[in-house]
This record gives C-alpha cells, structure tokens and sequence, in this order.
C-alpha cells in the first residue's frame, strides 16, 4: 500500500504499520506536485490519501468519524458567490471535480464494512485555508453535498487522474465547522485513522 499524507502531524501514528508513506505536504500546490514527483516514480494501480477533515454542518458527523471521498471538488476555485448555489459560470474552461468511484472505492468500503469500521461516503471539498466561517461552511455543504473539508484532496485526485491511476481517500474528523472556536480532536481523529489503517494494511491485497 502507498499511502500519501500531508504532514507530519498525521503521519507520526501510522509510522510503524506495514506500509509505504510519503509526506506530501499541506495545501494543493505542494500536495499536487509532490504527488506527480512520488507516482511518476512509482506507478501502484491504487493510492491511499488519508489524513484530517473538518466536518460541514447538517452532517451528524463527530470527532473520530470516518470520511471516505467519493468525488473531490476544489471549493475556492474560480469566482466566489456567496449568495449562489453555483459557484462559477458554467462557461469558464475550469475542472473543479474528480470522481473517485471506482472499483477500488468499493473494495475499500467493503473491507471496511468487513471490520466493522462505519464510514460516511460522499463528497468533500478542497479549500486553499480551513473554514472559520459557519456560513461558509453551510454553503458548501449545501452546494456540493459534501460531507467534509480539507486541503489537499482535490490536487491528489487530478494527479492521480494524470497518470491514469485510482486514488481511496479517507479521513478522519478532527472539528466540526458549525463551532470553529472549539478546540480541534486531533489525538482522537489520529488514533481512529491508525486503526483503520491498521486494517487495511493487513487484509487489503
């Protein structure tokens, strides 16, 4: 298993599991270009993304949750519209989205089903800085569907769309974006994702 994560933080509870990590960086820009440096190296069918991802409100999602991608969208990109439910001109020459459904997403799911892990599925947004704002939280929520945020994903997804491969992202909750002042869980959201990286890396082949 190749598995990219973007700091450190997120990397040092995994260290010790049987597999290949790689610090990616945080943010798209050195996210991205890390991975295209890593994959053009290493070519395996399928790459694991995992790391942190605050949670949209309406979601029912808590600290420790399990968020397994769907589809990426790149939140920031193109014009800001706040009043709008789209969230550019459809005429622009822009790709803001990447499927990740694919028969390696359905394995993953199953596996995780298999030990007895619940994970939500659905979308998630890339944003170039974490919400801070409810408002703007619940407008992507509503816009895209989207189950959580964060920052890295939507840049490894079109890496990995580059060069032909699939990309499992999966991520566990650290804050709610509806209470941006509470304190972020990041020691209970890193010790679920050891656990379920645990897993995977002894049953997935």
């Amino acid at each position: 298993m190749l598995v990219l994560v973007p700091t450190e933080l997120e990397a040092e509870p995994l260290k010790g599991l049987p597999l290949e990590m790689v610090v990616i960086g945080m943010g798209p820009v050195e996210a991205g270009l890390t991975t295209l440096e890593v994959l053009r190296e290493r070519r395996p069918p399928v790459v694991f993304l995992v790391g942190l991802a605050g949670a949209y409100p309406d979601t029912e999602l808590a600290p420790g949750d399990l968020v397994v991608a769907a589809e990426e969208i790149f939140g920031d990109l193109a014009l800001c519209l706040p009043d709008s439910l789209s969230p550019f001109s459809q005429d622009l020459p822009v790709v803001n989205r990447v499927s990740l459904r694919t028969p390696w997403l359905e394995r993953v799911l199953a596996l995780l089903s298999e030990g007895s892990f619940e994970v939500e599925c659905g979308p998630c947004v890339t944003v170039c800085c974490a919400t801070r704002d409810p408002g703007r939280a619940l407008l992507f929520r509503r816009r895209h569907a989207a189950l959580a945020e964060n920052m890295e994903g939507f840049a490894v997804a079109r890496a990995t769309q580059r060069l032909g491969l699939s990309l499992v992202e999966i991520r566990s909750v650290s804050n709610l974006l509806e209470n941006p002042e509470d304190p972020w869980e990041t020691e209970k959201a890193l010790a679920r994702l050891r656990e379920v990286l645990s897993w995977l890396a002894r049953n997935f082949k």
